[in-house]
């Protein structure tokens, strides 16, 4: 027995995945993409693309009651990216390109709590995977708003999220990382073909993304952009164009 990480009591861990394993069955955006392995890249391992089961777990973080509680966001988060895939519109330009995809709806409240319960899980584990994920006094608003089952406004912990189209070797998961964005701190993560930002950090989310960040009553966008040069500046730049079409 030893200290869950959630509640803090003396308590047998179980297998708790930080990213559930099921989301690397999201479907693809194009129809072109490949289906074999994952690939996992790491700096841990040199910078070099591995091949690893579709699993990553850590067996020292939650009790079996504070890993349920995550369930309900995990089943609506994978419902609405993968089962209700169809559901997905092409947003485009005037000229006909492609910006991105959207839901009309979504539940806001589900959907923003599965994005803070994983940046929660991230930031509590010791798997070498999550090292860079530091979300310090965060992780209490975090459990309470898990534990009330209520979600923040969509300013707090703002969540925006993209996909690269551009695959072409299959999958490929990157480490969580921190990126700043007109100096606000933002962590992002990968969740099969999917890639999602939240911010941590007290200041306003930066005016651009505002049109895309998951609200209540909103819509629920996707935004198309390639990882190879998705810097703070390519993303705010293919905002503007975003804009034009969403307002």
């Amino acid at each position: 027995m030893q200290a869950c990480k959630y509640c803090g009591q003396l308590k047998t861990p179980v297998k708790s995945h930080i990213i559930p394993r099921s989301f690397y069955e999201i479907k693809a955006f194009s129809q072109n993409a490949p289906h074999n392995s994952l690939s996992m890249l790491s700096d841990a391992e040199d910078l070099k693309p591995i091949k690893r089961p579709i699993d990553i777990y850590d067996e020292e973080l939650f009790c079996k009651e504070c890993e349920d509680k995550f369930m309900i966001y995990d089943d609506y988060a994978f419902k609405i990216l993968n089962e209700q895939s169809s559901h997905r519109k092409p947003l485009r330009d005037e000229k006909g390109q492609e910006l991105g995809a959207y839901y009309e709806t979504y539940e806001y409240n589900k959907l923003k709590l599965f994005f803070m319960s994983v940046l929660l899980r991230a930031g509590l584990s010791d798997v070498l995977f999550f090292k860079h994920v530091k979300v310090g006094p965060y992780i209490e608003l975090i459990k309470d708003a898990i534990d009330a089952g209520t979600a923040p406004d969509s300013n707090d912990f703002a969540v925006f999220l993209a996909y690269d189209d551009e695959t072409k070797k299959g999958l490929v998961m990157f480490p969580p990382a921190q990126k700043r964005i007109e100096k606000i701190k933002f962590y992002h993560f990968h969740i099969g073909h999917v890639i999602f930002y939240i911010k941590v950090d007290k200041r306003d989310t930066p005016k651009d993304l505002q049109p895309i960040i998951l609200k209540p009553n909103g819509k629920l966008f996707l935004i198309k952009f390639s990882l190879k040069d998705a810097n703070a500046y390519d993303i705010l730049k293919g905002m503007v164009r975003v804009h034009y079409e969403i307002e």
